[in-house]
């Protein structure tokens, strides 16, 4: 096997550097930890970025439904259907809300099938799509039209129509909507702009708003759905349903699903050859979605999410950390705000053999696996802990 610097070099010479110089150069991963190619252990408390966010890494459940599916049929594209994403499609609706799911690969695809969705059912001559400051939607171009400027630079002009508003300010969005807008995109946590919890009585105020001026709301859940906060579906936490949600990230067990799920009474919007993704719900991918959703059913993970948020933000608390100057989250989806850079914190962490993220220049994220076991939890927080405190 090639040592770290190795696959760090080769990947300099043959891979797009968009991600910056690569950190580290992973081999294995059980739970919610991770290895390098030197051997070195990682524990992991932002799951793969959100990708193995329920079930953690190499979950045997998962990697049973992945072997099982791939003795059968890998693809066959989408004139056909299969009976795992018909088994992954229902049980997301037993948890959310009726309607019917568009499958694709990513949150960024996702939130593209949702933007021409509700122009589609907005009808003639409504287009614009009003979002919020410091969201995020995707880079692809017509969510990165959704997305803050700091994003665009250099890929102008963006889709007409997106108009961008205060977060949690009500008012601001009232004042925007006019005859030409087709539909509101919200995060009902905000993820990347600095995990901002929204009040329900905002949240429930954009649903009547919409509901109102017969305009559709959708709630990109990329990154907090499924069981991430304490629900099953962030936007319960306020008491609403969206006429649109998006996910993908955790959705897939660790493969690669987006999903746009329409409500009834927009779900043949999309009809024949107004959309499409040729690999999109395809068996392999769609047998680990399933095999996630009912290890979240069969292991009340749900409830764990919130049990063990709740235990974080205690231990957090408890330990009288000075540069901690707000928690903010819900379930197993919290950001600190703290006073010093993150960025210098989240490499700092690697060194002592964490892995953690950040939304900002100071905010550190913490999102591990749903299944995390007592003791890897407790060793990644005393090293974080200590790290702070450093």
């Amino acid at each position: 096997m090639a040592t770290q610097a190795e696959i760090l070099a080769s990947t300099g010479e043959v891979i797009i550097p968009n991600y910056g110089p690569r950190l580290r150069a992973m081999v294995r991963g059980e739970g919610a930890r991770l290895w390098d190619a030197d051997g070195k252990e990682y524990v992991d408390l932002f799951a793969g970025f959100g990708g193995a966010g329920v079930v953690g890494h190499c979950h045997p459940a998962i990697n049973a439904a992945i072997r099982d599916q791939l003795d059968r049929l890998h693809c066959h594209g989408n004139f056909f259907t299969n009976e795992p994403q018909v088994d992954l499609a229902r049980r997301i609706i037993a948890h959310a809300f009726p309607g019917k799911v568009f499958y694709c690969h990513s949150g960024a695809e996702a939130n593209e099938a949702a933007l021409k969705l509700v122009r589609l059912a907005a009808g003639e001559g409504r287009y614009k799509i009003i979002t919020f400051h410091q969201c995020f939607h995707g880079r692809t171009m017509g969510a990165l039209s959704l997305t803050p400027e700091k994003f665009q630079t250099g890929f102008e002009p963006m889709l007409a129509g997106n108009v961008k508003v205060p977060f949690k300010d009500i008012d601001a969005v009232r004042a925007a909507v006019d005859d030409e807008t087709a539909g509101i995109f919200v995060e009902p946590i905000q993820i990347e702009g600095g995990v901002h919890v929204p009040t329900v009585e905002y949240m429930q105020a954009l649903r009547a708003l919409c509901d109102e001026k017969q305009i559709l709301l959708v709630c990109d859940e990329v990154w907090t759905a499924p069981a991430r906060t304490g629900e099953w579906f962030a936007h319960q936490r306020y008491g609403i349903e969206p006429d649109v949600m998006t996910m993908a990230k955790a959705i897939g067990g660790g493969l690669p699903v987006g999903v746009c799920l329409a409500a009834s009474k927009f779900a043949d919007v999309l009809g024949p050859g107004k959309h499409g993704c040729t690999m999109g719900g395809m068996p392999v991918c769609t047998a680990a979605g399933a095999a996630a959703m009912k290890l979240i059913e069969d292991e009340n993970l749900v409830d764990r999410a919130r049990v063990k948020g709740e235990e974080i933000v205690r231990a957090l608390t408890q330990a009288d950390i000075p540069c901690i100057k707000e928690i903010r989250g819900a379930g197993l989806l919290i950001g600190m705000q703290i006073d010093r850079s993150a960025r210098e914190l989240f490499m700092a962490a690697l060194d002592a053999g964490l892995f953690i993220c950040l939304a900002g220049e100071n905010v550190l994220r913490l999102a591990p696996p749903l299944v995390i076991d007592d003791e890897t939890l407790a060793r990644g927080l005393d090293i974080l802990i200590g790290l702070l405190k450093s």
